[in-house]
Protein backbone atom coordinates (compact mmCIF):
# COMPACT_ATOMS: atom_id res chain seq x y z
CA UNK A 1 0.00 0.00 0.00
CA UNK A 2 1.10 3.66 -0.18
CA UNK A 3 -0.28 7.34 0.86
CA UNK A 4 -2.68 6.62 -2.32
CA UNK A 5 -4.46 2.80 -1.91
CA UNK A 6 -2.95 -0.48 -3.41
CA UNK A 7 0.22 0.13 -5.41
CA UNK A 8 -1.48 -1.94 -8.56
CA UNK A 9 -5.25 -0.48 -8.43
CA UNK A 10 -7.59 -2.53 -11.29
CA UNK A 11 -11.07 -0.81 -12.51
CA UNK A 12 -13.19 -2.64 -14.90
CA UNK A 13 -15.19 -0.42 -17.73
CA UNK A 14 -17.09 -2.54 -19.16
CA UNK A 15 -16.07 -6.11 -20.36
CA UNK A 16 -12.29 -4.43 -20.26
CA UNK A 17 -9.93 -4.47 -16.98
CA UNK A 18 -8.30 -1.45 -16.47
CA UNK A 19 -4.61 -2.67 -14.40
CA UNK A 20 -2.86 0.64 -13.03
CA UNK A 21 0.58 0.97 -11.47
CA UNK A 22 0.06 3.13 -8.57
CA UNK A 23 3.41 3.95 -7.40
CA UNK A 24 3.53 7.17 -8.87
CA UNK A 25 5.93 8.64 -5.92
CA UNK A 26 8.69 6.39 -6.67
CA UNK A 27 7.57 7.06 -10.80
CA UNK A 28 6.21 3.28 -10.88
CA UNK A 29 9.69 1.72 -9.62
CA UNK A 30 8.20 -2.04 -9.75
CA UNK A 31 8.80 -3.31 -7.08
CA UNK A 32 8.09 -7.10 -5.16
CA UNK A 33 4.85 -5.72 -4.05
CA UNK A 34 3.63 -4.43 -6.86
CA UNK A 35 5.13 -7.74 -8.87
CA UNK A 36 3.10 -9.97 -6.18
CA UNK A 37 -0.12 -7.64 -6.04
CA UNK A 38 -0.31 -7.93 -10.05
CA UNK A 39 0.71 -11.40 -10.00
CA UNK A 40 -2.81 -11.92 -8.30
CA UNK A 41 -4.46 -9.66 -10.27
CA UNK A 42 -3.38 -11.12 -13.79
CA UNK A 43 -4.54 -14.60 -12.06
CA UNK A 44 -7.95 -12.98 -11.97
CA UNK A 45 -8.55 -11.84 -14.64
CA UNK A 46 -7.73 -14.64 -16.58
CA UNK A 47 -10.28 -16.72 -14.75
CA UNK A 48 -13.10 -13.96 -14.90
CA UNK A 49 -15.58 -14.34 -17.41
CA UNK A 50 -16.80 -11.41 -17.74
CA UNK A 51 -13.39 -9.76 -18.95
CA UNK A 52 -12.64 -10.14 -22.42
CA UNK A 53 -9.69 -7.96 -23.12
CA UNK A 54 -6.73 -6.00 -20.54
CA UNK A 55 -5.11 -2.42 -20.82
CA UNK A 56 -2.52 -1.96 -18.15
CA UNK A 57 -1.20 1.40 -17.32
CA UNK A 58 0.64 4.13 -15.53
CA UNK A 59 -0.24 6.84 -12.66
CA UNK A 60 1.31 9.73 -12.44
CA UNK A 61 4.46 11.16 -14.67
CA UNK A 62 5.26 8.36 -16.65
CA UNK A 63 4.56 4.74 -17.15
CA UNK A 64 7.20 2.77 -15.14
CA UNK A 65 10.82 3.53 -14.70
CA UNK A 66 12.00 0.18 -14.06
CA UNK A 67 12.97 -2.27 -10.97
CA UNK A 68 13.14 -0.75 -8.14
CA UNK A 69 16.92 -0.91 -7.74
CA UNK A 70 16.53 0.89 -3.69
CA UNK A 71 15.35 -3.13 -2.96
CA UNK A 72 18.84 -4.84 -4.06
CA UNK A 73 20.36 -5.73 -0.91
CA UNK A 74 17.61 -5.83 1.38
CA UNK A 75 15.45 -8.03 2.94
CA UNK A 76 14.79 -10.38 1.11
CA UNK A 77 18.09 -11.64 -0.25
CA UNK A 78 18.05 -10.80 -3.75
CA UNK A 79 18.33 -15.31 -4.13
CA UNK A 80 15.18 -15.39 -2.40
CA UNK A 81 13.59 -12.88 -4.24
CA UNK A 82 14.79 -14.52 -7.72
CA UNK A 83 13.47 -17.84 -5.68
CA UNK A 84 9.85 -16.04 -5.68
CA UNK A 85 9.92 -14.89 -9.23
CA UNK A 86 10.54 -18.60 -10.32
CA UNK A 87 7.52 -19.70 -8.82
CA UNK A 88 5.66 -16.92 -9.55
CA UNK A 89 6.05 -16.06 -12.80
CA UNK A 90 4.24 -12.78 -13.55
CA UNK A 91 6.28 -12.13 -16.51
CA UNK A 92 4.93 -15.77 -18.53
CA UNK A 93 1.49 -15.39 -16.73
CA UNK A 94 1.02 -11.87 -19.02
CA UNK A 95 2.65 -12.94 -21.86
CA UNK A 96 -0.11 -16.00 -22.19
CA UNK A 97 -2.89 -14.53 -20.88
CA UNK A 98 -5.47 -15.58 -23.19
CA UNK A 99 -7.49 -12.63 -23.19
CA UNK A 100 -5.74 -9.41 -25.61
CA UNK A 101 -3.38 -7.15 -23.30
CA UNK A 102 -2.66 -3.40 -24.57
CA UNK A 103 -0.38 -0.94 -22.63
CA UNK A 104 -0.63 2.49 -22.79
CA UNK A 105 2.59 4.10 -22.37
CA UNK A 106 3.21 7.72 -21.06
CA UNK A 107 6.14 10.02 -19.70
CA UNK A 108 8.49 6.97 -19.96
CA UNK A 109 8.93 2.94 -20.08
CA UNK A 110 12.72 2.12 -18.63
CA UNK A 111 13.95 -1.25 -17.88
CA UNK A 112 11.50 -3.98 -16.74
CA UNK A 113 8.54 -0.94 -17.26
CA UNK A 114 9.53 -1.73 -21.30
CA UNK A 115 9.90 -5.39 -20.75
CA UNK A 116 6.72 -5.98 -19.59
CA UNK A 117 5.09 -3.17 -21.87
CA UNK A 118 6.51 -5.96 -24.41
CA UNK A 119 5.20 -8.67 -23.34
CA UNK A 120 1.35 -7.43 -24.09
CA UNK A 121 -0.15 -7.75 -27.17
CA UNK A 122 -0.48 -3.91 -28.52
CA UNK A 123 1.48 -1.19 -27.23
CA UNK A 124 0.30 2.60 -27.29
CA UNK A 125 1.50 5.54 -26.46
CA UNK A 126 1.59 9.57 -25.85
CA UNK A 127 3.90 11.59 -28.07
CA UNK A 128 7.01 11.83 -26.83
CA UNK A 129 7.31 8.84 -24.29
CA UNK A 130 11.22 7.38 -23.80
CA UNK A 131 11.91 3.86 -24.18
CA UNK A 132 14.74 2.55 -22.78
CA UNK A 133 16.86 -0.66 -21.44
CA UNK A 134 19.51 1.09 -19.28
CA UNK A 135 20.20 -2.56 -17.46
CA UNK A 136 23.33 -3.18 -19.39
CA UNK A 137 24.67 0.50 -18.55
CA UNK A 138 24.66 -0.83 -14.56
CA UNK A 139 26.06 -4.29 -15.47
CA UNK A 140 22.67 -5.83 -15.48
CA UNK A 141 21.09 -8.03 -17.87
CA UNK A 142 17.28 -6.85 -19.15
CA UNK A 143 16.07 -10.42 -17.56
CA UNK A 144 12.20 -9.11 -17.14
CA UNK A 145 11.91 -10.87 -20.51
CA UNK A 146 13.63 -8.23 -22.92
CA UNK A 147 16.04 -10.14 -24.66
CA UNK A 148 13.16 -12.77 -26.08
CA UNK A 149 10.68 -10.19 -26.67
CA UNK A 150 12.63 -7.33 -28.16
CA UNK A 151 13.78 -9.46 -31.31
CA UNK A 152 10.51 -10.97 -31.90
CA UNK A 153 9.22 -7.35 -32.14
CA UNK A 154 11.87 -5.94 -33.96
CA UNK A 155 14.87 -7.21 -36.11
CA UNK A 156 17.54 -8.84 -34.25
CA UNK A 157 20.57 -6.64 -35.41
CA UNK A 158 18.08 -3.74 -34.25
CA UNK A 159 17.12 -5.93 -30.75
CA UNK A 160 20.72 -6.41 -30.16
CA UNK A 161 22.14 -2.99 -30.57
CA UNK A 162 19.10 -1.74 -28.72
CA UNK A 163 19.29 -4.08 -25.43
CA UNK A 164 23.28 -3.71 -25.61
CA UNK A 165 23.70 0.06 -26.03
CA UNK A 166 21.23 1.23 -23.45
CA UNK A 167 19.97 3.96 -25.31
CA UNK A 168 16.90 5.92 -25.30
CA UNK A 169 14.44 6.39 -27.96
CA UNK A 170 10.86 8.05 -28.60
CA UNK A 171 7.49 6.83 -28.80
CA UNK A 172 7.67 8.55 -32.39
CA UNK A 173 10.55 6.75 -33.83
CA UNK A 174 9.56 3.32 -31.85
CA UNK A 175 6.64 3.31 -34.19
CA UNK A 176 8.77 3.53 -36.99
CA UNK A 177 10.36 -0.09 -36.01
CA UNK A 178 6.96 -1.38 -35.13
CA UNK A 179 7.80 -1.42 -31.41
CA UNK A 180 5.05 0.98 -30.54
CA UNK A 181 1.58 0.16 -32.46
CA UNK A 182 0.71 3.96 -32.71
CA UNK A 183 0.34 7.09 -30.84
CA UNK A 184 -2.80 8.92 -29.25
CA UNK A 185 -2.98 12.06 -27.75
CA UNK A 186 -2.13 12.06 -23.85
CA UNK A 187 -4.94 13.16 -22.65
CA UNK A 188 -6.61 10.32 -24.71
CA UNK A 189 -4.45 7.71 -24.08
CA UNK A 190 -6.34 5.37 -21.52
CA UNK A 191 -9.31 6.27 -22.62
CA UNK A 192 -8.26 5.76 -26.25
CA UNK A 193 -6.61 2.33 -25.48
CA UNK A 194 -9.56 0.96 -23.68
CA UNK A 195 -11.53 1.96 -26.75
CA UNK A 196 -9.59 0.33 -29.51
CA UNK A 197 -9.57 -3.26 -27.08
CA UNK A 198 -13.43 -2.79 -26.91
CA UNK A 199 -13.70 -2.58 -30.79
CA UNK A 200 -11.02 -5.82 -31.11
CA UNK A 201 -13.05 -8.21 -29.04
CA UNK A 202 -16.60 -6.96 -29.82
CA UNK A 203 -17.09 -9.19 -33.12
CA UNK A 204 -16.67 -12.27 -30.77
CA UNK A 205 -14.41 -12.38 -27.27
CA UNK A 206 -14.47 -15.79 -27.77
CA UNK A 207 -13.25 -15.81 -30.95
CA UNK A 208 -10.27 -13.35 -30.15
CA UNK A 209 -9.68 -14.99 -27.08
CA UNK A 210 -9.09 -18.19 -28.98
CA UNK A 211 -6.95 -16.30 -31.69
CA UNK A 212 -4.94 -14.86 -29.38
CA UNK A 213 -4.08 -18.22 -27.41
CA UNK A 214 -3.44 -19.44 -30.78
CA UNK A 215 -0.77 -17.12 -30.96
CA UNK A 216 1.01 -16.77 -28.00
CA UNK A 217 1.34 -20.75 -27.78
CA UNK A 218 2.41 -21.24 -31.20
CA UNK A 219 5.28 -19.37 -30.22
CA UNK A 220 6.74 -21.93 -28.22
CA UNK A 221 5.68 -24.39 -31.06
CA UNK A 222 6.96 -25.84 -34.78
CA UNK A 223 5.03 -24.63 -37.30
CA UNK A 224 3.06 -28.23 -37.45
CA UNK A 225 2.03 -28.44 -34.00
CA UNK A 226 0.78 -25.04 -33.88
CA UNK A 227 -1.13 -25.71 -37.25
CA UNK A 228 -2.38 -28.92 -35.68
CA UNK A 229 -4.06 -26.56 -32.60
CA UNK A 230 -5.46 -24.00 -34.66
CA UNK A 231 -7.09 -26.95 -36.69
CA UNK A 232 -8.38 -28.41 -33.21
CA UNK A 233 -9.16 -24.93 -32.06
CA UNK A 234 -10.80 -23.77 -34.77
CA UNK A 235 -12.86 -27.28 -34.99
CA UNK A 236 -14.00 -26.80 -31.46
CA UNK A 237 -15.29 -23.25 -32.19
CA UNK A 238 -17.50 -24.69 -34.99
CA UNK A 239 -18.82 -27.31 -33.16
CA UNK A 240 -19.60 -24.50 -30.41
CA UNK A 241 -20.83 -22.28 -32.86
CA UNK A 242 -23.07 -25.31 -34.51
CA UNK A 243 -24.69 -26.22 -31.20
CA UNK A 244 -26.03 -22.76 -30.40
CA UNK A 245 -26.82 -22.34 -33.56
Amino acid sequence: MNNMGPVIRLEKDENIALITLNRPEKLNAFSVEMRNQLYDIILAIRDDPTVDAVVLCGEGRGFCAGADLTEFGTDPSVLQKRRIRLQMDLWEEIRRISKPIAVALHGFAVGSGLEMAMLCDFRFAAPGTKLALPEPTLGMIPAAGGTQSLPRLVYQGLALDFALGGQQITAEEAVKLRLISDIFPAVELVESTVDYMKKLVAPCPRAAKSIKSLVAHGMDMSLSQGLARERAVALRSWLNWKGNG
